[in-house]
């Protein structure tokens, strides 16, 4: 009886212990599984991040050359503008002598 009792809790020492075992291998798997998406999907989000850095880094190299020449064009028109002011001066000068001039010649006629 004692042999028998003691078979019994054996066998289902043993089934338990093979339920468990195919339980544990298929979370093992699924674990496994879930790693390996996360994995690819971590990969794809670097790849993406590097993309976009790249990209920023493009993108502030051409702000920084578009900064450059903005600069360039507006030393270049505050020049022009000093340059036709001072052009205008002259020519204010040139139609006053060209007026005196006149002005002698009528006075001599």
């Amino acid at each position: 009886m004692e042999n028998l009792l003691l078979v019994v809790l054996f066998g289902v020492l043993l089934l338990y212990f093979f339920s468990s075992t195919n339980v544990y291998k298929s979370l093992y798997r699924k674990v496994n599984e879930e790693k390996s998406i996360i994995e690819e999907e971590n990969k794809r989000l670097q790849d993406i991040i590097e993309k976009y850095e790249k990209q920023v880094k493009v993108s502030a190299g051409t702000l920084k050359n578009n900064q450059d020449n903005l600069k360039v064009a507006r030393d270049d028109l505050q020049k022009l503008r000093l340059e036709n002011a001072e052009l205008k001066h002259q020519l204010e000068i040139i139609e006053k002598r060209a007026d005196e001039l006149y002005a002698q010649v009528n006075t001599m006629v």
